[in-house]
């Protein structure tokens, strides 16, 4: 049976549920769910996979009951479910720590929930990769002073220290023998959720941060342009995958240079700022 335990889409673990009734049932359709599910549109549960259709609280309840949820499985996918549909980021994070409060309450999770967390702050604190790149280039042995002073905008020595801990914990960083630290060749991992939640954070504080480089900084210090363009959705997509080629190339330009010394922040935004045919309004 399909462990709802380790999803974090409901989508995803509604079609892992289809694809496992298929198999042991070759006969097994998306109307035969529908129907088991007590949908009488046929092809309402295929459209929900697809993400063309929303779950309401209702269907929640029918389908919990026709696949036999238990009751923590039950409220697992009810919050799920409320987790993707949240409509802002107060909402998500508010359904993240429900779930994240139902995982925690079962056996072996406690680690999981420390880890998860600790995965978290990593991603939602801007400065916190920032200090890992300044250990990487610059050697440091515990002045959290001149630590905190190299971030800009600068931090607190205490958050300096805090976040040299956390990146401690993660074993993306290592104490010398001389006392000085050296970044790790191991990789953080974390789920889709953590990373999801904590860029939404990231991204954010960023963009505080942009307006106050354009606010502080000369232009010869800082390099910000925007262009307003008239689009289809294919053209959207297009440049979205351009964009993604470009940070590939931005990153191998980083990469090859052995000078490196500061930090720079590089976030690429294309957003609406029009609403015909409530295009805003329309989940994507």
């Amino acid at each position: 049976m399909t462990n709802i335990f380790e999803y974090i889409d409901y989508r995803k673990f509604l079609a892992d549920y289809y694809l496992e009734k298929k198999e042991q049932n070759h006969v097994f359709s998306y109307q035969l769910l529908s129907n088991k599910l007590g949908f009488k549109n046929k092809g309402f549960i295929f459209n929900v996979i697809s993400n063309r259709k929303n779950l309401s609280k209702s269907s929640v309840v029918k389908i919990s009951q026709a696949i036999n949820l238990k009751l923590k499985e039950a409220d697992y996918f009810e919050y799920l479910v409320s987790f993707n549909q949240a409509k802002n980021l107060q909402e998500r994070k508010y359904y993240f720590n429900k779930l994240i409060e139902i995982k925690s309450n079962r056996k072996g999770a406690n680690k999981i929930r420390e880890t998860r967390k600790d995965q978290y702050e990593f991603y939602s604190k801007w400065y916190i990769s920032v200090i890992r790149s300044l250990i990487d280039m610059h050697e440091f042995k515990d002045d959290y002073n001149r630590l905190a002073k190299n971030v800009y905008p600068s931090i607190k020595p205490k958050e300096a220290k805090k976040a040299l801990a956390l990146l401690k914990k993660l074993d993306m960083i290592k104490k010398q023998k001389n006392g000085a630290y050296k970044i790790t060749d191991k990789l953080i991992t974390a789920g889709k959720d953590i990373v999801e939640l904590g860029l939404l954070d990231f991204q954010l504080e960023t963009l505080e941060l942009a307006k106050k480089t354009i606010q502080e900084l000369t232009r010869d210090k800082r390099h910000i342009s925007g262009l307003t363009l008239g689009i289809s959705k294919n053209t959207y997509e297009l440049i979205s995958k351009e964009i993604e080629l470009f940070q590939e190339k931005i990153m191998q330009l980083a990469k090859l240079d052995e000078n490196a010394d500061n930090v720079f922040q590089f976030n690429f935004y294309l957003f609406p700022v029009s609403n015909v045919n409530g295009l805003v309004s329309k989940r994507h």
